[in-house]
């Protein structure tokens, strides 16, 4: 552990809730890989990360925000800072239940797949498509996390955020501006919860959408090892990253425990030994391979972490 004693004391007074030392992050992702953080705080509430954000910006001392870690890669070297969890921020609110739709309040901390589990029980139609899909619900509002068409921005009313000073700011759909896999926020916030305007269903449609849902992941991802879903961003709509990695032979393609996934080719997985810098020589082949032979640089869609961003690879 690096972080001097007497602000690991002051953290562990600050935070109500989970603060522990020296914790490997590998237990942390979905891609199992990853050295030890100085320390993993789990704030209780807004208050406690409110608490602990001021502090650490007082302080100068490094901080992340890390949701379910299904899309992080992780220095073997690990992190030299705070790395904050938002497990224990849960919850799932409903302020409207209409006829025509429901206002549904979910704190970040609350798992993706049981929103979208609780919405559809419910029958509250249009997350269907996102069946399948882990990590967080902060993780997806700050990633505006999409499949079938679908984006979590699509049925965003407003967004209740934190800054490093530990003030609070909500910002409404009409501020917000979203693209690709990503959503435009003041720089430094962290998202606390978002509140989801959902129409009325039909129970028949909603399980024939999640069916499709399931069909379509379960068929065409992975679930023989650990990944943190996929790597690359998409350059366009109708020329996916994966596509293009299978046209240019890339499946199978290993480099020590890592492996491009046979199923997707925009996936790559941990077999169970693979390190960080397994997986970045892999993005750093497949990268050079599509320029070369497409003249597109690859944007990752994964975040790198640590020992300057696996020496950007």
């Amino acid at each position: 552990m690096r972080l001097p004693t007497d602000i690991v004391d002051e953290i562990r007074r600050i935070v109500r809730g989970r603060v522990d030392v020296n914790v490997p992050l590998r237990r942390l992702t979905s891609f199992r890989i990853g050295g030890p953080a100085d320390a993993v705080a789990e704030p209780a509430d807004s208050q406690d990360l409110a608490r602990l954000l001021r502090y650490l910006q007082d302080r100068n001392v490094s901080r992340m925000l890390l949701g379910a870690g299904t899309n992080v890669l992780f220095h073997d070297a690990g992190f030299r800072g705070v790395v904050i969890r938002m497990t224990l921020m849960k919850g799932f609110e409903v302020h409207s239940n209409s006829p025509e739709h429901a206002l549904i309040t979910v704190r970040a901390g609350t798992p993706l797949p049981s929103v979208v589990a609780r919405a559809c029980a419910s029958g509250w139609t249009g997350l269907e498509p996102l069946w399948g899909i882990p990590g967080s619900f902060g993780g997806a509002v700050m990633t505006n996390a999409g499949a079938g068409g679908v984006c979590t921005g699509d049925f965003l009313e407003q967004v209740r955020l934190l800054s490093i000073s530990g003030e609070t700011l909500l910002v409404k759909r009409t501020d917000i501006k979203y693209g690709y896999r990503s959503v435009e926020l003041p720089a430094g916030t962290v998202v606390v919860e978002g509140t989801l305007r959902l129409p009325k269903g039909h129970a028949d449609t909603i399980e024939a959408n999640l069916q499709r849902a399931r069909t379509r992941r379960r068929t065409s991802q992975p679930y023989d090892g650990f990944s943190a879903g996929c790597v690359f961003r998409n350059p366009s709509q109708d020329r996916p990253a994966g596509a293009i990695i299978d046209r240019l032979g890339f499946k199978g393609l290993t480099v020590g425990g890592a492996e491009v996934s046979r199923i997707h080719a925009n996936f790559i997985v941990n077999r169970g030994n693979a390190s960080s810098s397994d997986v970045v020589e892999l993005i750093a082949k497949i990268r050079e391979g599509v320029r070369e032979h497409e003249n597109i640089d690859l944007e990752l869609e994964i975040r790198i972490v640590g020992k300057e961003a696996c020496d950007v690879y």
